[in-house]
This record gives C-alpha cells, structure tokens and sequence, in this order.
C-alpha cells in the first residue's frame, strides 16, 4: 500500500523528501553550528569521548591503515584487553570507515552530525509512510531529532546512543513498508538495518529489537490497515529470519563479544552483577517531572536526583507533550495512536529498573538483561513514541479537527504547570523527592528551576497560541508549519544548548607536552602508572604510551582483582606489582622522593592543565622474565601472595591449583634463575622474546601483558604451551635449551565470524534483491 498523502500529491516527491531533509539540517545547526567554523563536538574533559572514545577510535584507525585489518589486541590499558571481544567502541559500524580516509577528530564529529540530522529525517520518513501529510511528519521529525535524550547524547561521546537512536524510526518505517506496504525487499533491508543497530550499541539494539518485535506484531494482528489476507505465521517468520540474518551479519563482532563475556567483570561471579548493578542509573520515576520541566531535577552541575551523575535530559519540550495528547482523538489512527501509548508506557517502566516492582519479572527471566545496568538510556524509545504520537496530533491540527475545548484544557494544563513552576510552588515537592543526601543541593536548585519554569511558560503560550491561531484558521498551513516547527526546535534547543561544548581540533586538544615528548621516545615495551592521575582516564593511550591504569569498564576481571580495583587499584603501588606489571615511570602531581626511582621531567602543567612530574625506574624492570620454579594456590590465596612483599615475584610463578604444571615446585632456598629474557619485538598482540641462558629443568616465561585464550605461541619455532600465571598474566612452558618465543593473539571467534558476517550479508542483500523484483512482478501484473 504506498504512502497516502493528506496534504497534497506534490508533498510525496523527491523535492518534497530534500525539502523536509534541509529541514532537519537546520534544526541540527541550531547546536552544531560551531563544527561550521572547525571545531569538534568532544564535549569537554568529562565527555566520554574525550577520557576514552577518541584513544580508542584513534588506535583502531591508525593500525587499520598501517596492517589493513582490525586490531585485536589493545596493550595500552590495564595490562592488555580484546580489542574486538571487550568492545571498543564502532569498530565495525560505517562511521568506522570514515576514520580510515580523514583526520579521526573529524570523522567522529561528522558521523555523530549526520546521524543527528538523519533521526529527523527518518522519522519524518516514518510519518509520511504512516500516512501523515508533509506538515505534520516534519513537526515529528523535529520533535525527534531535537528531542532531549536524542539531542543531548553528543556532547558526553555517546555516538553509539545516537546511532541507534537515529536509526529506530528507519527500523519502523523499514518494518511498516515490509508488511502493512507488503514491500518484500524492505525484509532484505530489515536484516541490513538490525545489523546495524547491534553494531552500534548493544545496550540500546537490545530493547529496541524488543520494540520492533511488539511492532511487527501489532502490525500483523492489530493493524486496521494491515493488508487484506496477511497472512501472519509467514510474515512474521519472514521478518524473524531478517532479525537472523541481522545478528549474523553482527558474528564478526558478537561472536568474540559473547567469548569474552565470561572472563570480564560480567562473568558469573565477577563484579558487575547481581540486583544493584543492573539497576543502578535507572531513571527514577521522582524525575518524571524532567520531560516538562529539566530544571525541575536539575541540569548538569545542578543535578540532585538520586543518580551520581546526569550527562543528558529526558526534556519532551512543551509543544511535543500537547500535541502527542491530541492523537487520541484521530479517530482513523486511534488503534495506532493508543498502541503506541501503551509502548511508551511499557518502555517508561522498564527504564524505571529497580525502582518499581515492573522490572523484576524481567530480570530474572530476560536473557542477559543482568548484566546489563543503566537502563535510564531505555527512556528514548518512549520519547520516539511520544513523536510519532506528536506527528498524528499535528496531523488533527492542520486538519482542524482538534476541538477548541481539548486545545484550550491540555494546553492551559501545561501552563499552569509552568506557573506553579515560576512562582516557586514547585520546590516544596522537589525537596520531598529528593533523597537526605542531596537536601542542600535541591534547595540550590531552586533559582534555576524557577527560571526554567519561566522559559517553559514563554513557549508554553507561544506555542498554544500558534495551536490557536491554526485551529481556527487563521494561518495558512505553510504559515503554520514553520511557526510551529520553531516553536518546537527553539524550545528543545533552550535546553539541549545546555549540554554542548565543542572542543579545538585534536592536534591541540591533544597537543604533546614534556612527559609525553618524552615517553613517545621510549621504545616500547613499557609500562606507566599514573598515580597523580595527571593523564587521568585513557588520555594516554592516545598517545600510545601503556598504562597501568586507563578507563573502559570492560577489562578483563583477572586484572582488577590482580590490581586491587575495589580498594582503588592499590595492589598497583606494591614493589611486587612495580615488576609484574613493568613499571618503569611513575607520574605524580608533585616533586618528592620516591624510592627506587628518580626524576627525570620535573613538574610541568601537562596539556591537560593538571600538574604532573615524571619519574623513572633506577633499575629497567623487566617485561618477559623466566621463572625455574612454580607454585599452585586457590585462586582467592594467589593475589594475597603475590602482593606480600616477601614473596619472590621473579624466581616462582604462581598458578590456578587444577594448572598441570612440569616445572620444578617452589622451596626454599628459591632457585636463582640461569636463564633470563629480552623482548626483541613488540606491537600490539604479537610478540618476539629472546631467551639467553638455560635452565636445566622446565620453565616458565611469564610475560607482563594480560593472558587471554586467544594468545599462541612458538617455542624455537614449535607450538609452545600459554598459560595464566601470576592471576593474569601471559606465560609460557619453557623446555630446557629453549631460545625464541613468539607470541601472536588471534580470536578463532572472529576469524568464523568474519565469515558468517559475509554470507549473512550476500544472503540479506539477496532477500532485498530477490523481494524487489517480485515486488516488480506483482506490480506489473497488477497493473496488467
């Protein structure tokens, strides 16, 4: 069933689509007009693209263009990680490729911009398929792109957020035209789309793969303008094999992905599980009040919710809410209209997590919902409900069909609530919702929530009189569009303009200083501990300087409990872990005596603006050593062990108790080893060490990088033996006489998925292509 146009044939064309696209872009250059003049959008120092996302961004692009392949190994935080199994970000997202034929800094920039226009314009697309005149889709794609949860992701990095975000209106419309527009080809496209949301955010792709599911079935049974003699098993088996053939287009990413799991923080047993977790940054339903009213709950640095912290808003704007409110009474979309009511309620609850007794059920028996938290992001597909539901009640606008009594009650609702707000009414409730521990800062809050009362009021009335002046035609409907249009766009951009700072170019953000001039000369490997926290996050990686530390939330488990992270990564300060982990400079703010190193770049104010000095190992600690003697402990004895002072880190090795181990066990007098080891050659997930000397018995060499299964080695050309020993590290058996060691890491996983990725991919383009042209057929044969 093709698109129905209510406004004019004209609105269905080519121009009519560029038109509403130019639309959309203006609305974005209402935030990203600075990227005009050659800045980029990194958010500042507490952006998570800035701490992380452009180190990682940058490493993955620049070894792509020197090897051609993607890396797979990361040694410059935290010991060593997956590059691909632990998620860094894109990796095999589009806006990737982008990164390969420009400077990294602007790439990231312009995908986050083009998305952020295409949220508009695929939602516009979406109400033009669902039938709404050119007017009204335009007022929806508004209302989504600039939407608060949409709009705000860009300044904290979150390009992942914004890129599924974007594409959950083409999911739809690529879903409506495949069965109420019985498109075939569109079910081709479906599988294209959902691989696509899956490399773009797990988190996000997993809930909107649940909206999608509820859609599909709506449209299959409840649709009053599903196609006459649908038949739903085959329809819905259809759009199923598309989501299959779109989580195997994903396998290149997924399958290394779901091998890690068991070894991160996430594993059964680790960290980052259990009830509080997966609850925790949820949206409390206390900051409901923020869809109307942002400043209600504060904004940024004002914020007193319950959350640590709050980097984006929930903010609907004013006209949105009123207009969404008018859809119940399009007597022709009614079932649509209240179908998706009913999905923006469900999605609300399920992003309220914990803090009502909805999301239990789902915890316990939705697989992998444990190990994921934050479920406040969950809160963007309600604000795309509360669109499309903003699109239909435009529609009755230009229609005039919206009764003056309903204008007048929802509207003069939502000015009163902006009343009470501006008078300062308000506060007593916002001081009963708050939680002991944020008290003071609600009632710090108060001049700002009751500016922002006031600013919600002035659009309020703007936009209620423009609803006025339309219904009672006094304005033409081009008139009309515009006025509200900007209504909408400028009161979401009071708020959003809130959360963007734009940053110079990266050849100054990142410009070097004296300690990374001088640790860029240093031939790796090495390591750096950042104990002033002067290079604080991944700013170091950037620089491709290993670190001890770093940020990503995703390493591997071995390693934080190795490094003590639940006591602040203190293990790391231990004599022990300085030679496990070959530390061989220390940063600190200030200039002190520190034994066992000494100064070597006295104190600076780094790029950064933090002050810093740089001290150097006395004696170079040694990256690959060779053990002659072994010990066996329970896994909760060998970390106790290796960080007391007294144990003999560089003459025994300790391994898990079930290890099958032939070398020599540790006793005392500990052995003093014959043999000793050089690193010859060192890149990212491979390795060449030279072994000088022998041990008479079998050793073994242990390596300061972390172990994971996907390393192999050869022993003097040979297959050697990898184990973990130490709690993380990498080591190898090493047979007496043994001379060269090479070390590769290389995921089985990512090599069998690299190939269900390709034949996924050819058989959903053939799904497209096969559809289209029995789409043709038909066509033709109707029309014959």
């Amino acid at each position: 069933m093709p698109e129905t146009p209510t406004s004019s044939p004209s609105t269905n064309t080519t121009t009519a689509h560029l038109g509403a696209l130019a639309v959309c872009l203006a609305a974005a250059l209402l935030l990203l007009w600075p990227l005009l003049t050659g800045q980029i959008m990194f958010g500042g120092g507490r952006s998570d693209m800035f701490i992380a996302g452009y180190s990682f961004r940058l490493f993955g692009a620049e070894w792509f263009k020197e090897t051609g392949s993607i890396p797979q190994w990361n040694p410059y935080l935290f010991g060593g990680l997956p590059y691909i199994g632990a998620m860094h970000g894109d990796i095999f997202y589009p806006s990737a490729w982008l990164r390969w034929i420009m400077p990294v800094d602007l790439a990231i920039t312009y995908a986050m911009a083009l998305h952020f226009v295409f949220a508009g314009w695929f939602m516009y697309r979406l109400g033009r398929s669902l039938g709404l005149g050119w007017s009204a889709a335009i007022i929806a794609g508004v209302a989504y792109e600039l939407t608060g949860i949409v709009a705000s992701q860009m300044s904290p990095g979150h390009d992942g957020k914004l890129f599924v975000s974007a594409l959950t209106p083409l999911s739809f419309w690529v879903l409506l035209n495949a069965i109420r527009h019985q498109k075939t080809w569109a079910f081709g496209l479906f599988a294209i789309v959902v691989a696509l949301i899956i490399l773009g955010h797990y988190h996000m792709a997993y809930f909107l793969l649940l909206a999608l599911g509820l859609w599909a079935l709506y449209l299959v049974f409840w649709d009053p303008e599903r196609p006459v003699g649908i038949k739903p098993v085959p329809t819905l088996g259809l759009a199923a094999a598309a989501v299959a053939l779109g989580l195997g287009i994903t396998a290149l990413q997924v399958m290394p992905f779901f091998a890690y799991i068991p070894f991160s923080p996430r594993a059964d047993g680790a960290t980052d599980q259990g009830w509080e977790f997966a609850t925790s940054y949820a949206l409390p339903p206390s900051e409901i009040f923020t869809f109307l009213l942002p400043q209600f709950n504060g904004v940024l640095d004002h914020y007193w919710g319950s959350n640590p912290i709050k980097f984006h808003t929930e903010y609907v704007g004013a006209l949105p809410l009123i207009l969404a409110a008018f859809a119940f009474g399009d007597k022709k979309r009614r079932v649509l209209a209240f179908t998706l009511a009913g999905f923006a309620v469900f999605f609300l609850l399920l992003s309220f997590a914990g803090h009502t007794p909805f999301y239990r059920p789902f915890y316990e028996f939705m697989p992998l919902l444990k190990k994921i938290r934050a479920m406040g992001m969950v809160f963007y597909l309600p604000a795309f409900f509360f669109s499309v539901l903003a699109g239909i009640g435009a529609e009755r606008v230009f229609a005039r069909a919206v009764p003056m009594r309903t204008l007048l009650s929802v509207s003069g609702a939502v000015v009163l609530f902006a009343v009470l707000g501006a008078v300062g009414a308000l506060q007593g409730l916002a001081e009963s919702l708050a939680i002991n521990e944020r008290y003071e800062a609600v009632v710090a809050n108060a001049p700002y929530l009751q500016s922002g009362a006031v600013r919600l009021l002035l659009f309020a009335v703007a936009g209620a009189a423009v609803l006025w002046l339309t219904v009672s035609g006094k304005l033409a409907r081009p008139v009309a569009t515009g006025l509200l249009a900007a209504v909408v766009a400028f009161d979401l951009w009071s708020v959003n303009k809130e959360f963007y700072t734009f940053s110079p170019r990266a050849t100054e953000l990142f410009a070097d200083d004296a300690i990374t001039t001088k640790l860029r000369e240093v031939k790796p490997p090495f390591r750096v501990l950042d104990a002033g926290n002067a290079y604080g996050w991944s700013l170091l990686m950037a620089y491709k300087v290993p670190t001890a530390l770093g940020y990503h939330g995703f390493e591997l488990q071995r390693f934080d409990e190795l490094a003590g992270k639940q006591e602040g990564f203190r293990n790391l300060f231990s004599p022990n872990m300085l030679d496990l982990m070959a530390i061989r400079y220390l940063i600190l703010a200030e200039s002190q005596p520190v034994p066992g190193f000494h100064e070597v770049v006295s104190k600076i104010t780094t790029t950064f603006g933090t002050p810093a000095v740089l001290y150097e190992r006395d004696t170079l600690p040694a990256y690959a050593r060779v053990l002659p003697m072994s010990a066996k402990l329970p896994k909760d004895q060998a970390v106790p062990t290796l960080v007391d002072e007294r144990f003999p880190v560089n003459r025994v090795a300790i391994f898990d108790d079930s290890a099958t181990v032939s070398s020599p066990a540790a006793a005392q007098p500990f052995a003093e080893p014959k043999a000793t080891a050089q690193v010859t050659s060192w890149k990212p997930g491979a390795m060449e060490i030279a072994v000088t000397g022998s041990e008479a018995a079998p050793a073994h060499l242990v390596v300061s990088e972390n172990w994971y299964k996907d390393w192999t080695a050869t022993v003097d050309g040979k297959p050697g033996v990898v184990r973990r020993a130490d709690h993380a590290l990498l080591s190898v058996d090493l047979p007496p006489g043994a001379k060269q060691v090479s070390l590769t890491f290389n995921s089985p996983e990512y090599g069998t998925g690299k190939m269900v990725s390709l034949v996924s991919l050819l058989l959903a383009l053939g799904l497209a292509g096969a559809g289209f042209m029995l789409d043709k057929r038909r066509t033709a044969a109707a029309s014959a």
